[in-house]
């Protein structure tokens, strides 16, 4: 819908003839002269919006005096003032007023046009704003902004209501004054990068999730939104989880022992040893199955997640040769390619060793006998990157978009290839709770793994 600006002019006798109005209709405007001040009210119903209203008076003190009474009470309304007089105090005293520009006769009508545009431009600018921080302020999400150096700006309702502030006045306090929470006062610790996302524990139970944008040139943005009921299905679900899984396993070791007992008692068949080599191996399926379950339960739930320098180096010479066996049982070629001076990261060692451990498992399964894994790693702008490339048959470009969901297993595998689709899930949760990136390219000549963790 477009906006027809008015233009209200108040004219006195003696200016009547003073402005140029037609240049108004030539640009689209409507002009509507006003004889007498009280008639505004009239006009300015319902709308002040794309208005602009124009005193000409030969007084520049009673125009002022106009202007001042005017905008007590339409504050928005743009007043340009149109006079014979110019004094530099009456110039103070309409830029105090916050009048949209002070001209005296003769008006030239490109400089008037020219003045109403600006007002125009400044009233909509103004009036976007507003709509903004209203936006802001009654969203149903928290919001609060702050300041380069941790002063408040804008804490809207939502946040006010989540901390239980009951100040009227926070802007321009520090943050560390209002909030006593650490998790939030951390946000806006001064090492901090952005984007960040952190969880806001509360004394009464409530979580809030916190998302925290860096503005430039003007600050630390933060939104909050409520996931207590997210923690709680979470909790839900990872005590089903342990639950179910302690009670099938525990079953499933004695199917697992007596089956191994079985012989022992009696001499059995080809075909019966057969069946019991199948049960056997169902078994090891669902307890595989099982425990990976209860990795990704223990990863993703950030259950004993302590942090500490994890020398990545280390960790991919002891995975490769834990997989001796099946690298030299396929004759493959594992080629490990990280810097002497490779420096630490920050994380969890077991998390690590299991990302570690599952891509380059990966790839060993999928690699053909006598095929070739690059293994690599290093260090670059403040980041850990570490790769695993194969030449297997690749992962079809339908497939790539889900291969990190749960139990997705690749349409071309065949129905005996090992797995629980279960693996690349849970490297996927380790490198999200270490703040990472994982991404793949992939073709029928092999695929690359990559994960950037930040050191």
């Amino acid at each position: 819908m477009i906006h027809i600006a008015h233009i209200l002019i108040y004219s006195a006798p003696e200016l009547a003839d003073a402005l140029d109005t037609p240049v108004f209709g030539a640009e689209g405007y409507e002009v509507t002269p006003i004889s007498q001040l009280k008639e505004l009210e009239l006009w300015l119903i319902p709308d002040l919006y794309n208005s602009v209203l124009i005193i000409a008076h030969p007084s520049a003190n009673e125009g002022l005096k106009y202007a001042a009474e005017i905008l007590q009470s339409h504050s928005e309304l743009p007043v340009i003032l149109v006079s014979k007089e110019f004094d530099q105090s009456y110039l103070k005293q309409a830029l105090e007023l916050g009048l949209a520009d002070y001209l005296t006769t003769p008006v030239d009508p490109v400089v008037l046009l020219k003045s109403v545009q600006h007002a125009l431009e400044r009233q909509k600018s103004r009036h976007m704003e507003q709509q903004y921080e209203r936006v802001l302020l009654e969203v149903v999400d928290g919001f609060i902004l702050a300041d380069l150096n941790s002063n408040l700006m804008l804490v809207n309702q939502s946040a006010r209501n989540i901390f239980n502030l009951k100040e009227d006045q926070l802007e321009g306090k520090p943050v560390n004054e209002i909030f006593y929470q650490p998790d939030f006062r951390d946000i806006f610790k001064p090492q901090r990068t952005f984007p960040y996302r952190s969880e806001i524990s509360l004394d009464d139970g409530r979580v809030y999730s916190a998302q925290a944008s860096l503005i430039a040139d003007i600050g630390i943005a933060v939104v909050l939104q409520d996931i207590t009921h997210l923690k709680d299905l979470d909790r839900i679900k990872t005590d089903f989880v342990n639950t179910i899984s302690h009670d099938i396993r525990s079953p499933l070791t004695s199917i697992y022992g007596f089956i191994g007992l079985i012989d022992r008692v009696g001499p059995i068949n080809r075909q019966q040893a057969e069946f019991i080599h199948h049960i056997q191996s169902s078994v090891q399926h669902i307890t595989a199955l099982i425990n990976d379950l209860l990795d990704l339960n223990r990863v993703e739930s950030g259950y004993d997640l302590q942090m500490a320098e994890v020398h990545i180096k280390d960790i991919l010479m002891k995975t490769i040769r834990d997989l001796e066996y099946q690298i030299s049982e396929k004759m493959q070629e594992v080629v490990l390619t990280v810097p002497d001076d490779l420096p630490v990261i920050m994380g969890n060692p077991l998390h690590i060793q299991r990302m570690v451990s599952n891509l380059i498992e990966n790839a060993v399964k999928f690699t053909p006998p006598m095929g070739r894994i690059e293994v690599r790693c290093r260090a670059e702008a403040g980041q850990s990157i570490f790769e695993v490339t194969d030449n297997g048959p690749g992962i079809p470009l339908a497939d790539q978009p889900h291969i990190f969901d749960k139990f997705y297993r690749g349409s071309n595998l065949s129905q005996v290839t090992n797995g629980t689709g279960l693996g690349l899930s849970i490297v996927k949760s380790i490198v999200d709770e270490h703040h990472g990136r994982i991404w793949l390219e992939s073709s029928p000549l092999g695929t690359t793994f990559a994960v950037i963790l930040p050191m």
